[in-house]
């Protein structure tokens, strides 16, 4: 992809966030049905296959054009961004495995503009994941799947699931992956997302009672391979795996960006308190923006914007930075997430409390983008964890980064 043709996409997915992503997100977020407009517009532009290779007929963008494309979407809609991201995601994870016929087809599919949804948590409601996800038994050629798993963003529209899972055997289980169609009959998709915020994202859980896949289909390693496979990447492809988890923070960067936008209308505009004016009952009839207090909380909003943006543009260029060990990188991801984090927890704050309980209403633009930012953070990393993790960091003991991209 050349600059110019990323330049186009980013500015043809921008009019699409800030005009119709943007006008259907109240009625989709009211209603918690995915907008299935959303993707049939972002297909045509090749968003689906916005990181695969031209091989394949994707994009082939570079990282920064794949965070500003979801940076703009979550501006639009932050339920459209988490679906894309997820599904960029796995695509992403499905490229970096070894090619075999079936993984093949669903990445051209993708790139074709096909999408893929991808449970892996545990199901909603249900709170251990001891009693949850993917098994498989053989029987002759073919692998017989059963088992449950939630967060199946985007499985309203999505064409494939990725289903990975254990094959159990002595001394040690295989692992598997497929790719299933959502279609097939022995594949439920409960439609039971109902959640406070990003309501629209149709992550559902997928239930799979006694799917039968052939073998050949499918991808099936020993489990004990994994570890050596992971020891066995080049730390340019260790490093490279970040981009798509680093789609999480660009979202709640659009998001925040939303916020500020919305907040500055909304102070501009509204004036006193009570339904009274120019008394001492009413109160001051200046617009919000002409006071102290609100401009010094837009001032705070703006400055964790800015430092968000900085620290994000600056992590995607230390992808291609040649990073002497893993732990190094890993503590650099962990500080940008971390930051980007309590950029959004910061800004839902600032948003609601500059501009009050007349914005925090159903409907109003301002309550569904906090209620997305908050719950954008409740649904991913946790602050206290992040922050742990820095420590232990400086201290030099190991760290991972573990959450919705996997560890």
């Amino acid at each position: 992809m050349t600059p110019e043709q990323s330049n186009e996409l980013i500015e043809n997915v921008r009019e699409l966030a800030r005009g119709p992503f943007r006008e259907r997100a109240e009625a989709a977020d009211a209603s918690g049905q995915l907008p299935r407009e959303n993707y049939a517009e972002l297909s045509e532009l090749g968003v689906p296959g916005l990181l695969l290779p031209e091989a394949f007929g994707g994009l082939e963008a570079d990282g920064a054009t794949f965070l500003k494309v979801i940076e703009e979407i979550a501006y639009g809609d932050a339920s459209t961004a988490v679906v894309v991201n997820m599904h960029i995601l796995v695509a992403a994870f499905t490229n970096s495995l070894p090619p075999f016929p079936r993984r093949d087809e669903v990445l051209r599919a993708c790139a074709a503009g096909d999408w893929i949804c991808g449970p892996g948590s545990v199901p909603t409601r249900e709170l251990d994941n001891t009693t949850t996800g993917y098994r498989a038994v053989e029987d002759g050629d073919e692998l017989v799947v059963s088992g449950r798993a939630g967060f199946g963003s985007g499985s309203d529209n999505a064409r494939f699931v990725f289903v990975a899972g254990l094959i159990n055997k002595e001394p040690t289980s295989d692992l598997f992956v497929s790719y299933p169609e959502l279609s097939n009959p022995a594949i439920s998709n409960r439609g039971n997302w109902d959640a406070m915020g990003l309501r629209s994202t149709a992550s559902h859980d997928v239930i799979i009672e006694g799917l039968r896949l052939p073998r050949s289909e499918c991808l099936v390693v020993p489990l004990s391979m994994i570890e050596m496979a992971q020891q066995m990447q080049t730390q340019e492809q260790f490093q490279r795996r970040a981009i798509p988890a680093l789609g999480i923070t660009a979202i709640w960067l659009g998001s925040a960006k939303a916020m500020f936008d919305e907040s500055l209308a909304y102070v501009r505009k509204r004036r006193g308190y009570l339904a009274t004016a120019g008394t001492q009952l009413g109160g001051s009839t200046e617009t919000r923006d002409r006071q102290a207090w609100a401009q010094m909380e837009l001032g705070e909003m703006e400055s964790w914007i800015g430092s968000g943006d900085v620290m994000l543009a600056n992590a995607i260029r230390e992808v291609d930075r040649d990073y002497e060990d893993r732990q190094s990188f890993v503590r650099m991801q962990v500080r940008t997430t971390y930051h980007l984090r309590r950029m959004a927890e910061e800004v839902a704050r600032l948003g609601i409390g500059v501009t009050g309980a007349h914005a925090y209403v159903k409907g109003s633009p301002i309550e569904r983008i906090y209620r997305d930012l908050t719950g954008g953070n409740v649904m991913a990393w946790k602050t206290g964890e992040l922050r742990q993790s820095l420590g232990l960091a400086a201290l030099g003991e190991p760290i991972v980064l573990a959450g919705p991209a996997g560890t």
